[in-house]
Formats: structure tokens, C-alpha cells, sequence
């Protein structure tokens, strides 16, 4: 059962999440560009283009962790129009309000997120 919300609190949940996920295709957008660089490595030194691989692998992996925070922000969006917003996923109880405020894209709830972690630091 979702978190019953106030319409005009969904309105604001939706805004935040609407400027989120453009703050996030920009961020995408912009690291997709620089991996496809016309940055000659032939003609750079060595030491030139190992910065230019590492800097491209960093942001790599930068847009990788922004790509899944899009996914995140893009399901809550869905979850509003089609029903099932502010609940968790494992569990089914309704996120709470103050972690929504927090993170309105949240998947789960705080105690379900423990979880979560600790089940994959148990992993590592």
C-alpha cells in the first residue's frame, strides 16, 4: 500500500523528480560527449593519453552511477502515473514522507534499504 499523499505534495514530488531527471540526461548527455571526444591519441605523448584514459574511464564510471539514478528518477515517474508510488518494493509497506522528501526516486523503504546494504556488503 503507497503513502497516501496530499495531491498538491505529489505535484511538488513530481516537480523534483521533473528537475532531477534533467539535471540527470544533462549530466548523461555531457558524459557521453566527452567518451566520444575527437581527441587525437596519436598524436599526444604516452603520459597524455594515459590521463586522457583515465579521465575518460572516471567519467565512465560517473555516468554509469548517473545512468542508474536516471533509471530510478524515470520508475518513480512512472510509478506516479500508473499507481504504486511511495511503496517498497521488497517489502510493500509505504515509504515514509520524510524519505521521500528526501529522495522522492527512494525503491525502498529506510528499513528495507539496510537491508539491502547490508545484504550486499555481506556479499563483497
Amino acid at each position: 500500500m503507497a503513502t497516501r499523499l496530499e495531491p498538491q505534495r505529489l505535484r511538488q514530488l513530481r516537480d523534483a523528480l521533473v528537475a532531477k531527471r534533467r539535471q540527470l540526461e544533462a549530466e548523461v548527455g555531457r558524459s557521453a560527449l566527452y567518451e566520444k571526444g575527437s581527441d587525437d591519441d596519436a598524436t599526444k605523448d604516452l603520459g597524455d593519453q594515459a590521463n586522457t584514459a583515465y579521465t575518460r574511464e572516471f567519467l565512465f564510471e560517473l555516468g554509469n552511477g548517473d545512468r542508474r539514478l536516471l533509471r530510478d528518477v524515470l520508475n518513480a515517474l512512472r510509478k506516479l502515473d500508473e499507481g504504486g508510488f511511495g511503496e517498497c518494493e521488497r517489502c510493500g509497506e509505504p515509504i515514509g514522507e520524510r524519505r521521500l522528501d528526501a529522495l522522492p526516486f527512494a525503491r525502498y523503504c529506510i528499513e528495507c534499504q539496510r537491508r539491502q546494504e547490508d545484504e550486499h556488503r555481506a556479499a563483497s
